[in-house]
């Protein structure tokens, strides 16, 4: 989500695609080194294992910023290991990552366009990323991302369990 011409700062946004949950990053300039940066970021924050678990592919449109798509896919907690696969929707086909089209345009909602992303505050982008996150779906059941989330992990955990007891 970027904002008037000219202007660096945007929002890097992603999806998760099962429970609908939005990721929203300020990245003071629409660079490779800082989409790289934002990226090592949020693997640090999930660890090496989570972040792979959450992020196991992921579809960029056809910007700049995702040019040096290679380096990327690779580790910073882990060197020389992938952390994720990165696919890239066809030029100006925009349904081909509808459901993050579709979360933009809720972000748009809150900072409408010709909004100059710099001005907004990292408390505002948490506020608009949390309110996404605890919005009912119609798709989701008219559950929120943040319930499908909850969901989600606590049923692969039981399923990590029985994994394990029958391994033992």
């Amino acid at each position: 989500v970027k904002g008037p011409l000219g202007e660096q700062a945007s929002l890097f946004t992603l999806t998760e695609r099962k429970t609908r949950e939005e990721i929203i990053l300020k990245v003071e300039k629409t660079t490779q080194e800082a989409i790289q940066e934002a990226l090592d970021g949020l693997e640090n924050k999930y660890s090496a294992a989570g972040f792979k678990v959450k992020f196991k592919t992921v579809t960029f449109d056809n910007g700049v910023e995702f040019l040096d798509w290679k380096y990327l896919e690779i580790s910073v907690l882990k060197l020389g290991e992938r952390r994720t696969m990165i696919y890239f929707a066809h030029a100006y086909s925009s349904w081909e990552r509808g459901t993050n089209e579709n979360q933009n345009r809720m972000i748009r909602r809150f900072i409408p366009k010709g909004t100059d992303i710099a001005d907004v505050s990292n408390e505002e982008i948490e506020r608009i990323e949390h309110w996404m996150n605890n919005y009912p779906r119609k798709i989701l059941g008219y559950k929120t991302a943040e319930q499908m989330r909850q969901e989600y992990f606590q049923n692969n955990s039981k399923n990590d369990l029985k994994l394990k007891s029958v391994a033992l």
